[in-house]
């Protein structure tokens, strides 16, 4: 891998256009704290392999050799922090408590954390691509609906989004039962109402949440054992100091003098050298990890947030109003009848239905939802009263230009075989709400 290309490519990956399904705190997670933490990785990595990552002040009589081999012995095994103003301890045990062990392995404890933090990333778009849609696809389809000037571009995209999430609705009331067991677990689990709902995404969606939680307030606690001492307190403790208006000493998590032991062998004699070092890379460490708490302490925040406001949206009324106001919004009638609509939502959306229709509107345009959820209203009455479906009204040819390269299919494929399930079962749409 050419790592100069990689780096050159981050601005872009930050700033540039994405293809998403989740949302912005989400993407904070597994997308920039994972380049933060990949960059700090790369700078250490770089001053570990410099000649001055330490340097230990030896005696006079040492040669030169003497001097290199007592830099590098003090580098490779663990020196030990002393204040200025304590004597030497004597106690092994003693030193042992002090002992400054995770500086040769900063990178690796970094490049550790990002991957943790792109695990529940890795976990989501593997899972969700097996529930028989492919949100970033539809998001794909939606931007490509804002920016079609052909009004038979649109028409066909639209088409598209509709077939999708119907077929999508559709298929998971069949295979419900096979599932069952393991949704209703989960359900129980995150206190979700399972019961006659399609929830094998929302259930995902919130495994996913609770695992950026865990993560970023575990990590907080995890690089206690990376780093000793309690770090999970090492923020508060500066922060308490700043506001008390003491002063800013030397940081007994990152020590920057430390103590090195190490014994060299004379023949048959064993002489125990005790020297003092510098190590240069603690002052990078700290203000990386200092930031790094503060990061971890912000996504905590967010996360559990943007977990509690999800969980109002995708619940109760909240979930009703967002998709009757959309309705009404392109009804001339304003006053929709209360039964259709929540039979609508309830019973042909459920809740992954809604969900993907709100993660839609995020990463794309609330616009475009606006429509795509008229046209699944119309289709739904449609299907209700054993008219035909938008496969009828549209016929059953889709552009490719218009449809997401990877939502393509060849002959027999998944895309043709859901044309010929509207061209040939849409009179039996009444028969799925009652699954």
């Amino acid at each position: 891998m050419d790592l100069f290309a990689t780096v050159s490519r981050l601005p872009f990956s930050v700033l540039g256009p994405h293809r998403s399904d989740t949302c912005t705190v989400d993407r904070l997670n597994y997308k920039y704290t994972v380049i933060i933490l990949v960059i700090f990785s790369i700078i250490v990595s770089n001053k570990q392999f410099s000649s001055d990552h330490i340097a230990c002040w030896v005696p006079g009589h040492f040669t030169r050799s003497y001097e290199v081999y007592s830099n590098n012995i003090c580098w490779v095994s663990n020196t030990y922090y002393v204040a200025t103003a304590e004597t030497l301890p004597l106690d092994e045990n003693k030193k042992k408590t002090r002992v400054v062990k995770y500086y040769q392995w900063t990178p690796f404890i970094l490049l550790f954390q990002a991957v943790l933090f792109y695990l529940p990333r890795m976990l989501w778009r593997s899972l969700s691509a097996k529930s028989g849609i492919n949100i970033v696809n539809l998001v794909d389809a939606a931007l490509n609906y804002q920016t079609a000037d052909r009004f038979e571009d649109r028409n066909k995209i639209m088409t598209y989004l509709t077939r999708s999430i119907d077929q999508y609705v559709y298929m998971r009331k069949r295979k419900r039962k096979r599932f069952d067991f393991i949704r209703r677990f989960l359900a129980f689990i995150l206190c979700v109402p399972g019961r006659r709902m399609g929830s094998y995404l929302l259930i995902l969606f919130f495994v996913t949440k609770l695992l950026f939680i865990v993560n970023s307030l575990g990590q907080l606690f995890l690089l206690n054992i990376f780093l000793g001492h309690n770090f999970a307190s090492y923020g508060v403790d500066l922060i308490r100091k700043i506001l008390n208006g003491e002063e800013l000493t030397e940081s007994i998590y990152f020590p920057r003098v430390t103590m090195c032991e190490f014994a060299v062998r004379n023949i048959q004699n064993v002489h125990v050298h005790t020297v003092q070092c510098v190590l240069p890379i603690n002052l990078f460490n700290e203000k990386a990890f200092l930031f790094i708490w503060f990061w971890l302490a912000f996504l905590t925040i967010c996360n559990t947030y943007d977990l509690l406001a999800w969980f109002v949206r995708s619940f109760g009324r909240v979930r009703y109003a967002y998709i009757k106001k959309r309705l009404e919004l392109m009804q001339s009638d304003t006053h929709l009848r209360r039964t259709p609509a929540k039979e609508f939502i309830h019973r042909y959306l459920q809740h992954d239905g809604v969900l993907i229709l709100r993660l839609l509107a995020y990463n794309s345009s609330d616009l475009v939802v606006t429509e795509l959820i008229q046209q699944l209203w119309q289709f739904y009455k449609r299907a209700g009263s054993g008219a035909g479906g938008p496969a009828s009204t549209t016929g059953s040819a889709i552009s490719s230009s218009a449809i997401p390269p990877s939502s393509r299919a060849g002959p027999g494929g998944g895309r043709q075989v859901s044309v010929r399930l509207f061209e040939s079962g849409v009179g039996g749409g009444a028969g799925r709400d009652d699954m």
